[in-house]
């Protein structure tokens, strides 16, 4: 877990790239004014030079020649006259080799060579003043920057504590407070959060009617199972009769209980968003998921569909419909029998034709929804459901309203 803030970890990223920034352009900046010093320097003593062999000072002692600049009326208004003290002049019967960066040279009548080195003390003490006033100025723009970035983070994030705020307290606070209002982003995790406590206490009064559901439906046949066993030792009935009775007590809550939570299953798949799906996916989808079933009682399925439609349906929803509709029908159809489905893609009917067999001890989940509990479901998911039994046989017939679907 990162132990800084967000503004916190800005305000470090952004110093450190700001103070790297600012150190490469003030060495850039530095190294160009010493070199410009340095040039200064240096054509101030090619003049020097030059005014030497022009006024014939050569003549005199080295020491002499510095005196006479710095004596001399119209030099006193000379630039290079600061640099005057640090300038040593030498004269040479020969050129050597530079022993200073900061040395000219110059050729005299007489052969000889006018040789001007000059310390670099005065060039290093400017750059250093300069650094430091440099140094002073960013430092005091870095400050003032940094401050200014710091009130705005503070600003812009202030929505965004406030959440957090909130995220920790919202058992004690029914809605956000004002100050909460902030960026789009911040508003749109404003509303997310709102969104979500709200299907929170949805989902949470849903759980509560469930209990409540399932506590008034199973109500009945537990106090009648209750009864039964409390009546055993008086009762003159078989054990084996009640032992079956008993069990059927025990079908009827367990039948009560998946029908409660298959419809409350189907209740939360309404809620997601339609979409469209082909009617050709969803009978693969049960032929596949239903191959160990169809293959142990040796079961066939034969189909006519050649013009395929499409549904625009809540996909999980009507997927748990179909299974349940498929499963009674493979439970119910007798072993090594083929099922005809039809299908009509104008009328948008879909109709399955089985011969009727023995109870299959391949029970399902979904083999114990009845009929009239998918009849029940028809109106929200917006299809008709039909069964019919004749000769036999048993055939359910699917019809899917024309407003939920488009033809392909």
């Amino acid at each position: 877990m990162n132990r800084y803030s967000i503004q916190a970890t800005i305000l470090i990223y952004m110093s450190i790239s700001t103070a790297l920034l600012v150190s490469v352009l003030a060495f850039f900046l530095l190294a160009e004014y010493k070199k410009s010093l340095e040039d200064d320097l240096l054509n101030t003593m090619h003049i020097i030079a030059d005014d030497v062999v022009q006024h014939g000072l050569y003549a005199e002692s080295p020491q002499m020649i510095k005196e006479i600049f710095l004596s001399g009326d119209h030099y006193h208004e000379a630039n290079f006259v600061n640099y005057m003290r640090d300038l040593e002049f030498h004269f040479s019967d020969s050129l050597d080799v530079n022993i200073s960066e900061l040395q000219v040279s110059k050729k005299l009548p007489d052969g000889c060579y006018l040789i001007i080195v000059s310390s670099s003390e005065i060039i290093d003490k400017k750059v250093y003043n300069l650094l430091v006033e440099l140094g002073i100025a960013l430092l005091m723009g870095f400050a003032f920057i940094v401050g200014l970035l710091y009130l705005l983070l503070t600003k812009l994030l202030h929505p965004l504590k406030c959440l957090v705020n909130y995220c920790h307290n919202a058992s004690s606070q029914s809605s956000l407070e004002p100050k909460c209002s902030g960026s789009y982003e911040v508003n749109a995790l404003k509303e997310a959060i709102l969104e979500l406590q709200q299907n929170n206490k949805i989902l949470c009064k849903e759980k509560q009617d469930i209990f409540k559901e399932a506590a008034h439906e199973i109500k009945t046949p537990i106090a009648i199972l209750k009864a039964r066993l409390s009546l055993f030792d008086k009762s003159e009935m078989p054990k084996e009769t009640f032992v079956k009775e008993s069990f059927k007590d025990i079908a009827t809550i367990s039948n009560k209980l998946r029908e409660l939570i298959f419809l409350k299953a189907i209740e939360w798949d309404i809620k997601q968003a339609k979409e469209y799906v082909q009617m050709q996916n969803q009978c693969d989808m049960m032929q596949q998921l239903f191959r160990p079933v169809l293959e142990k009682k040796e079961l066939k399925m034969v189909s006519n569909l050649q013009k395929d439609f499409m549904l625009y349906i809540h996909k999980e929803a009507m997927g748990r419909v179909m299974q349940a509709v498929f499963e009674n029908i493979f439970m119910h159809t007798k072993n090594g029998t083929t099922i005809y489905t039809y299908v009509d893609a104008d009328a948008r009917k879909l109709e399955i034709i089985n011969e009727i067999g023995e109870h299959s001890d391949e029970i399902l989940f979904s083999s114990h929804i009845g009929s009239k509990l998918i009849e029940r479901l028809a109106e929200q998911l917006e299809y008709s459901y039909s069964v019919k039994e004749t000769d036999g046989f048993f055939c359910t017939t699917i019809i899917f309203k024309d407003q939920l679907l488009q033809s392909c």
